[in-house]
């Protein structure tokens, strides 16, 4: 054989070897670096639901404050995860992403509930023997996104000696419906379910994240999300340093921090702290009171409850003016000349009108209404640090549009309140003026 042509055969053999290596390779690539999608996942979440049902079968009976079993929290949230993938595998239009979105959060879900017994426990031997000394402990944990929360036990405070569940979540179960109570009532706060089952033996202090830009007030109260009913439980201290609130709490249970005072206090003396780190707690009892009208769904916690007066039925009657007369007179204040055709000639937005109202309600509750009736642009905000709305714009003028000290404020019987529309609760007869101001008030007079 030709020797040059053995050779040129060699190396043919070589590159068609090379080929199918570098094939082959490629192949077993696609084959084990590849994730193959699931071309339905009907099945799959029909699967993870029946293991999910078996798992919560197994564990749902065992549930208490014990370490190693189950909150009552912890199965009801279960629950209602399997719930909601239930739901989409029953719905006959839900679509592919849908169906893969709810197999990969319950499997997550389930992955998460066999971890999620009880773990941060005081058991009732620690609990006695912090009773029998009088003894002090604290003890420290994690909500979501890593935030902590600081319980602070004082064994002289407690009545009673049983495991102490710890664990608490920023979320719970019935996180959802909280939210929704809350917005209903115009409300926002800091909210926490604690997991403890009943409670916890004794007035525990808790410290827990909360933001607010504003010096202000805390209220804590426990939420039946159920009801939607809350109850005053405990003044709260802000520190606004330290972005924290302290408050304190008797049993388990959802609890909401509001700036906003819903209740009505009682007519007691408070009782002088021994320590200054019992502060924020000193006015507890002092300030538990009875439901203040017209919110029905504010109760009291206190051990001398006291029962609600039944609202008043009877209306009363109040007036409402809306002008931006000292705009009216100097137009050239305006930054966008084109608002110029919402400033009436004569300043009048809205001439002196008489509106029968509901006894309890507020500032805010007559401007929104009356605005809606006659058609009137308004536009507010809830600000939470205050717990109350602010007025924006009204008929489409804004603050800020006349100059950086220009916006709306209100009088009632000529005095510039110094808390929000929504909290000045009206009686009858009295006149309410909302009038923008150019100059912080300065040109209206205050």
């Amino acid at each position: 054989m030709d020797k040059d042509f053995e050779k040129k055969v060699k190396q043919k053999r070589i590159r068609t070897i090379a080929v199918a290596v570098v094939i082959l390779a490629a192949v077993i690539y696609l084959i084990t670096g590849t994730k193959v999608e699931k071309a339905d996942y009907t099945d799959s979440l029909k699967k993870e639901i029946k293991a999910a049902q078996e798992l919560y079968a197994a564990n749902k009976d065992h549930t208490g404050n014990g370490s190693g079993q189950y909150a009552a929290y912890t199965i009801l949230k279960f629950e209602k995860d399997i719930a909601k993938a239930e739901a989409v595998a029953a719905d006959e239009n839900s679509e592919y992403h849908a169906k893969k979105t709810a197999y990969e959060t319950l499997k997550a879900q389930a992955d998460t509930f066999k971890k999620d017994q009880n773990t941060l426990v005081l058991n009732e031997d620690d609990v006695a023997a912090l009773m029998a000394g009088n003894e002090r402990k604290t003890v420290e944990t994690e909500l979501e996104n890593q935030q902590k929360i600081v319980y602070t036990i004082d064994g002289s405070t407690l009545k009673t000696a049983a495991d102490m569940n710890l664990m608490a979540r920023a979320e719970g179960p019935y996180y959802a419906e909280i939210n929704e109570i809350l917005a209903g009532k115009k409300l926002q706060g800091q909210v926490v379910s604690f997991y403890q089952e009943g409670s916890f033996g004794g007035k525990i202090k808790v410290l827990t994240p909360f933001y607010s830009e504003e010096e202000t007030k805390g209220y804590a109260y426990k939420i039946d999300p159920e009801k939607g009913k809350l109850t005053f439980v405990s003044n709260a201290d802000i520190d606004m340093e330290a972005q924290t609130v302290a408050f304190s709490v008797k049993e388990g249970g959802d609890y909401v921090v509001l700036t906003k005072k819903l209740h009505k206090d009682k007519k007691t003396v408070a009782v002088k702290p021994d320590t200054e780190e019992d502060n924020y707690d000193s006015q507890t009892e002092s300030d538990e009171g009875t439901v203040e009208t017209p919110d029905q769904d504010v109760q009291n916690d206190g051990e001398n409850e006291q029962q609600a007066a039944a609202p008043e039925s009877d209306g009363i009657a109040v007036s409402l003016y809306i002008r931006c007369d000292t705009l009216a007179a100097d137009l050239s204040k305006l930054r966008d000349p084109s608002l110029e055709s919402y400033v009436p000639a004569d300043g009048v937005i809205l001439a002196l009108n008489e509106v029968n109202v509901t006894k309890g309600e507020s500032v805010y509750d007559v401007l929104d209404r009356v605005c809606r009736d006659k058609g009137i642009h308004l536009e507010a905000v809830y600000t939470p640090n205050y717990g109350a709305d602010y007025i924006e714009g009204i008929n489409y003028l804004y603050e800020f549009d006349a100059g950086e000290q220009s916006g709306w404020m209100y009088t009632v019987n000529g005095v510039f309140p110094n808390y929000g529309c929504s909290d000045y609760i009206l009686e009858d007869g009295d006149s309410i003026v909302w009038a923008y101001t150019c100059d912080m008030g300065k040109d209206l007079g205050k």
